[in-house]
């Protein structure tokens, strides 16, 4: 064990030692229950954190403005790549204090639909919808020699 783990591990322990003399058996074992009873809904502790995590991404997914880190953790990228595009102008960019960078998050949204690879069902589709429109187009055209 290292320094750190150690020191954690002590503080972890004058906490326990703290929560026992403040508190009687019954609160105790009640605490001991909430923890199963989550461990119980979640499987494990990691689960638990990792639902703990998105609990956080929604939490932040609700802002309209988002700051770098939060853009670099929206898209996925790196945060690096993040001030490329806001250099490159592909992002807007808004900076109420001349320093602080923020982007809508709804013109992440139209960034990432720039270039979109249909599916094969959604061509079809567009098709279908061309060729309806084409049809109704040329059963109003008249022929030649018919009257309007």
């Amino acid at each position: 064990m290292n320094r750190k783990e150690i020191d954690l591990l002590l503080s972890r322990i004058e906490g326990l030692k703290s929560f026992l003399e403040n508190n009687s058996l019954e609160n105790f074992q009640q605490e001991i229950l909430n923890v199963e009873n989550y461990l119980k809904r979640f499987g494990s502790l990691a689960e638990l954190l990792s639902h703990l995590e998105n609990v956080e991404k929604i939490a932040y997914a609700a802002k309209e403005f988002l700051n770098i880190d939060e853009v670099a953790a929206y898209l996925q990228v790196s945060k690096g790549y993040v001030y490329k595009l806001t250099m490159q102008k592909e992002l807007t960019v808004y900076k109420p204090n001349g320093k602080n960078i923020f982007i809508l998050r709804d013109d992440l949204n139209r960034w990432i639909k720039r270039n979109p690879c249909f599916s094969n069902a959604e061509i079809e589709r567009q098709a279908n919808v061309i060729a309806y429109t084409l049809g109704q187009k040329s059963k109003n055209k008249p022929t030649k020699g018919e009257k309007k």
